[in-house]
């Protein structure tokens, strides 16, 4: 039987509920529900009044499954109503910080006692996890999950324990993942009722090409996969490496991806009469006789079902357990948040640009196609234009003349100065078009005039999660 209650001081009012859905992903932070209430239009029996950041407690036969604030809410004409709440988890997604390099020689359990003291978020005492982080530099603004993924990743790279975050009963929870612990077995027939499995090469590659570097001499490194390209043909996995690898470097990271990439794609859904346990992260037992399978998988999404009596719920499943690639920050960031590393190495000109670039931060207004910084206002390359007409160097009106300018250099060779272009960030131009351009100031650091206005920002994936992935290449004009 299920049962929604509105958690007051003191007291519970109960909401009738017509159906729940109770939903998790592996490595999302939190687990929510969406209800139905049903509303009686005649008012005499009118559900308590739910608002934004009421508490709400959802049972199963008498057992706590979820508590959390309701976050969004609606209303249809027929009367049904419906409202969605997370667990307190939520507010490791909703909230940012920039913790700079406090967090260095940390443990994860000691950045998360942190996390949870800044903000408030209720916790039980976390157990030691041993390892002290070195590298988890947090320099701009980073939601409070990521921080303690990445923690999460560094952890498990250094003692092979594998740790998650969840909530119970209102508090936070930091505890090992046993991935070997399968807890269950779902067979179709038994308490299995139908299964999706679709397999594909669709992504596959049986080739991985990378190549490092610029100018006349960049490493170059294929690794092929010789049994599925005889069955599958040549395909293809193509990589322009930003970093600065040796052909050795180069060639474990071509291998690393070849072994992911490489044979056949394959994916299982599930729908099974509905077991409580059964959620993300945790590892089951699958048996399909119909497609040969019977061997262990991990939920990588679940989604129960509840209405009246009746449980259920659909699952998505994977092969294994392993954390999602995060960016970590760079060597040349790992002294701390400091802008010594690039901008100390500027003399002459570079100096004087960086320094008039920095002179304009929150005084400009974007304006598309506009020319007028004088006047406040202009759009990216009119602001390089002008920092670098400032020192007396011509760059040209455009990106499409300025990204011509000078020669390439190396991401890891980029001094203050130079110039950062960025590519798809105006999607009617395409993915790969040129159409955003910044002056570096700092290793991993640039500022440039946009929608926003004029600031400084991060250009790499490891300082900005925006800009990394429009990041293009960097050229010296000085």
């Amino acid at each position: 039987m299920m049962e929604l209650f509105l958690m007051k001081s003191g007291y519970m009012l109960e909401i009738p509920a017509q159906t729940i859905t109770w939903s998790g992903q592996r490595f999302q932070a939190a687990r929510k529900i969406e209800a139905t209430i049903f509303k009686d239009k005649s008012g005499y029996h009118d559900p308590p009044q739910v608002t934004e950041g009421d508490t709400v407690l959802f049972k199963w036969r008498g057992a706590e499954l979820f508590r959390g604030i309701v976050m969004d809410r609606g209303q249809n004409k027929s009367g049904l109503m419906t409202i969605t709440a997370f667990d307190l988890l939520q507010y490791l997604l909703l909230n940012k910080e920039v913790y700079g390099a406090s967090f260095a020689g940390k443990r994860l359990d000691q950045v998360a006692t942190r996390i949870c003291k800044d903000f408030g978020i209720p916790h039980v005492p976390f157990p030691n996890t041993a390892h002290k982080i070195k590298t988890l530099l947090v320099d701009t603004e980073t939601a409070l999950y990521d921080i303690l993924l990445r923690g999460m990743v560094q952890t498990h790279k250094a003692t092979k324990k594998r740790y998650g975050v969840y909530s119970r009963q209102g508090k936070m929870y930091l505890s090992e993942i046993k991935t070997d612990d399968l807890q269950w077995v779902l067979e179709l027939g038994n308490n299995m009722t139908d299964f999706n499995y679709i397999t594909s090469i669709q992504e596959t590659a049986t080739k991985v090409k990378m190549v490092s570097g610029e100018g006349a001499k960049p490493v170059t490194v294929t690794v092929v996969d010789s049994a599925g390209k005889t069955r599958y043909g040549t395909l293809q996995y193509y990589e322009k490496v930003t970093e600065n690898l040796n052909k050795a470097q180069l060639t474990a990271r071509a291998k690393k991806v070849l072994a992911e990439k490489k044979g056949v794609k394959k994916t299982l859904d599930v729908e099974c009469i509905g077991i409580e346990t059964v959620t993300s992260n945790v590892g089951i037992r699958v048996r399909i006789p119909d497609i040969n399978v019977n061997g262990p998988y991990f939920v990588d999404t679940d989604t129960h079902t509840f209405s009246g009596n009746k449980h259920t719920m659909s699952l998505k499943l994977v092969l294994k357990n392993e954390y999602p690639e995060v960016e970590e920050p760079t060597a040349a960031t790992s002294t701390g948040t400091g802008s010594s590393s690039g901008e100390a190495a500027a003399t002459g000109k570079a100096a004087e640009v960086v320094k008039t670039a920095k002179s304009y931060i929150g005084d400009l207004t974007y304006g598309y196609g506009v020319n007028n910084i004088p006047g406040g206002k202009g759009d990216c390359s009119a602001f390089t234009q002008f920092v670098y007409g400032k020192s007396s160097v011509s760059i040209g009106r455009t990106t499409a003349v300025q990204v011509k300018k000078g020669r390439k250099v190396a991401t890891a060779d980029a001094q203050a100065g130079d110039l950062v272009f960025f590519k798809g960030t105006i999607p009617e131009r395409g993915p790969d078009a040129i159409s955003h351009v910044g002056i570096v100031t700092r290793t991993g650091y640039c500022i440039s005039l946009g929608g926003s206005g004029c600031k400084e920002h991060g250009y790499t994936k490891a300082t900005s999660s925006y800009w990394g992935k429009h990041f293009a290449h960097i050229r010296r004009v000085l």
